[in-house]
């Protein structure tokens, strides 16, 4: 009975095809606004499966109340085990799944991960506070992929896209970090043909697949009109081919592999993007900052049911329309601000991580609270308290400033902020001194805000910039414009992404 209910469910025809959004989470520009009639019917005829089934004998034993002698230290020994395994790396992929109110929709994307992926991988669903039952039916799904292979988060509310995948990033382990919506079904040696592209494509950052439902380059024409066609038209499709591979400008998230080490070197997405929307454009276009190049693996197709999540079309325009109003704040001219690392100075052709565009004589601060000095590097926790500003930063790339071993005074910190002459140096940082550089300043050059500091002349980019750092407060010094105007130019200064989590 149950497998004829499953043929049943793949002989259901598809919605048409053409271009769409990119998440079910929210919504997503360039996406029919309301769901396909052929979608909508296919998910009401989900059956469930045997593993999911609300029964009491598949539900899991609960723990005796006398405990056997050895419990206790059994479970002192996992407990210790698991706080030593928390965070270690492992050589896979982490598939990152955020998901809001659509269960079944979801239960097919985990099916086809589990029958389509041989290679080692974890996957990790965070839930934005569902309705739906996709809580309990992550617990049973768990059971059913076995230890370690699915992790996942329940929000107590709606984090967007932005804040879903941000908790999840936070969760992973794998080598390599894969984002992925709950409303795709991915299909034969689509890992195995992302990753290959990956690795072997020069200064590759990102890369993302082709599908049949998104807008952008990355959509195909398919001929399929059923589940089990498409399954049958990717396996002969999916076979590898780098002729296939594609430099492009830009990568929508629906689905994105990228290396662990390029979070770590540009960190969370901006949680300024509500909701959904631009979130993708604006982590892509950091990505491209540090000289990595986005690819489309032509040769791993994907399928999109897309726009499945049921939404207020007036609501969702406005969020659109200001998460456009925030890129564009941010970034103005993103094609200018790719040219700035000039190729001429080794310095700036290949900058080591986003904290290379940060400035120095800054605060920060970590997820625990504390407050750091940034500057030249390295960071120094701030003894006292801190009324002068500071931004929140995460620790993927807080963590790229070297710890000093020293702390700086407060007032010695705020001395620097205010860029004052009589300013007292830095402390050693533990390894080497800090040099003799004076604090860094602001200056006033050619109608736009400039930032000194370690002998270069940096541009702050807008003043959106500005503001998340501070710098349009910082006291400005008229007599040092002439002198900063003869400096080289380093790297221009942009805003971090504002982050609503302690990440």
């Amino acid at each position: 009975m149950e497998r004829d209910r499953n043929e049943s469910l793949l002989q259901e025809r598809l919605p048409e095809r053409g271009q769409g959004g990119r998440s079910s989470v929210s919504g997503r520009r360039g996406a029919s606004r309301t769901v396909p009639a052929a979608a909508s019917n296919a998910m009401k005829a989900v059956p469930a499966m045997p593993s999911l089934a609300a029964n009491a004998a598949d539900a899991p034993e609960e723990a005796p109340q006398t405990r056997a002698p050895g419990w206790q230290e059994g479970y002192d020994h996992g407990f210790e085990a698991g706080k030593a395994a928390l965070g270690q790396r492992w050589p896979g992929t982490s598939i990152i799944i955020p998901t809001y109110n659509k269960r079944d929709y979801l239960v097919r994307c985990l099916d086809s991960i589990r029958r389509h992926t041989p290679e080692p991988y974890e996957i990790i669903v965070v839930d934005n506070a569902s309705a739906d039952g996709t809580a309990a039916m992550l617990e049973t799904y768990s059971l059913l992929l076995g230890p370690g292979k699915l992790r996942f988060r329940v929000m107590d509310r709606n984090l967007g896209f932005a804040g879903a995948v941000n908790r999840g990033l936070m969760m992973a382990r794998g080598d390599r970090l894969l984002l992925l919506n709950n409303d795709t079904l991915v299909t034969e040696r689509w890992l195995d043909n992302l990753t290959a592209c990956l690795e072997r494509s020069p200064s590759a950052g990102i890369v993302g697949p082709v599908t049949n439902f998104i807008s952008g380059s990355q959509l195909v024409k398919v001929p399929y009109r059923s589940i089990r066609g498409m399954d049958v038209w990717a396996r002969g499709r999916n076979k590898p081919d780098s002729r296939r591979w594609k430099e492009t400008a830009r990568l929508t998230g629906f689905c994105m592999l990228m290396r662990r080490s390029l979070w770590e070197a540009i960190g969370y997405f901006d949680e300024g993007y509500q909701v959904g929307n631009y979130e993708d454009d604006d982590f892509c276009l950091r990505a491209r900052l540090l000289s990595l190049r986005l690819y489309i693996a032509g040769d791993c197709f994907i399928h999109h049911f897309g726009s499945v999540t049921v939404r207020e079309e007036a609501r969702m325009t406005a969020i659109t329309d200001s998460n456009r109003l925030f890129y564009k704040a941010k970034w103005e001219d993103p094609a200018g601000v790719l040219r700035a690392p000039s190729a001429k100075d080794p310095e700036l052709a290949k900058p080591a991580g986003e904290a290379s565009f940060y400035p120095g004589g800054v605060a920060a601060e970590g997820a625990d609270g504390t407050v750091w000095w940034l500057e030249r590097g390295v960071r120094w926790k701030i003894e006292g308290g801190w009324e002068l500003p500071s931004v929140r930063l995460g620790r993927p790339v807080l963590s790229r400033y070297r710890p000093a071993a020293a702390t700086i005074a407060s007032s010695i910190a705020a001395s620097r902020w205010r860029s004052e002459k009589s300013a007292p140096s830095l402390p050693l940082d533990g390894e080497s001194s800090t040099g003799d550089f004076p604090p860094p300043y602001a200056a006033w050059l050619n109608g736009s805000l400039a930032y000194v500091e370690e002998g270069r002349r940096r541009t702050v980019l807008n003043p959106a910039a500005a503001e998340r750092w501070g710098l349009h407060l910082k006291p400005l010094m008229p007599e040092a414009d002439a002198a900063a105007a003869l400096l080289p130019a380093g790297l221009p200064v942009i805003a971090p992404p504002l982050l609503y989590q302690r990440l």
